[in-house]
């Protein structure tokens, strides 16, 4: 739980001092965090895969709302309807990132925030990864599809109408960081997809 922690506190310090938002967490699992987001005044909603981690979440805390949805394909709210959206860990288990990203796009409002964490690569750790570590943090049977580097995901983002406003780096020294925290704002309309799709 540390460094999930480390990522989830971070969310609630970005947020504490900004005017009630409309927050969507993606991968809300029992909605513990928008319990969190609701206590320091946001309008939390929640979205998560999995049909029994909804249904302990709307138990839990019956005054939010929480929907079952797989957003690689498509998030169950409407246009515009989020100030900010919040992905922690999620965007390297996506297949589809393209689609993902575009319907963030779509559920934000213009000027609202993409805030999202991932593990973090370049360079230098790959190296590491490659000398010490290959086959176990490549093991095919992983959960994590994705490998970002910061080039490759503002790329990815830039490409869908964002524009990254900050980066944090969580866990370990900036240049072997477990994880990136990356606040993008949306800028305009956009949805692209990707050419390599099959």
């Amino acid at each position: 739980m540390g460094i999930e922690k480390n990522r989830l506190d971070r969310l609630l310090e970005l947020l504490k001092d900004k005017q009630r938002s409309r927050v969507l967490d993606i991968g809300c699992r029992t909605g513990y965090w928008c319990h969190r987001l609701s206590e320091i005044g946001h309008d939390p909603y929640g979205v998560e895969v999995r049909k029994e981690a909804v249904r302990v979440a709307r138990e839990k805390y019956p005054q939010l709302h929480f929907e079952v949805g797989n957003c690689q394909e498509k998030i169950p709210f409407d246009d515009k309807f989020f100030d900010i959206v919040w992905a922690g860990d999620v965007i390297e288990h996506i297949a589809f990132t393209d689609t993902f990203v575009n319907e963030i796009n779509r559920v934000l409002r213009i000027d609202g925030l993409f805030i999202l964490t991932t593990p973090m690569h370049n360079r230098l750790k790959n190296i590491l990864i490659s000398i010490c570590n290959f086959e176990r943090h490549f093991d095919p049977e992983f959960a994590h599809l994705r490998f970002y580097t910061l080039k490759s995901l503002r790329n990815v983002l830039e490409k869908r109408g964002f524009r990254t406003k900050s980066v944090k780096y969580l866990g370990r020294i900036k240049p072997v960081a477990k994880s990136m925290c990356v606040i993008a704002e949306k800028v305009e309309d956009k949805q692209v997809y990707s050419k390599h799709r099959y």
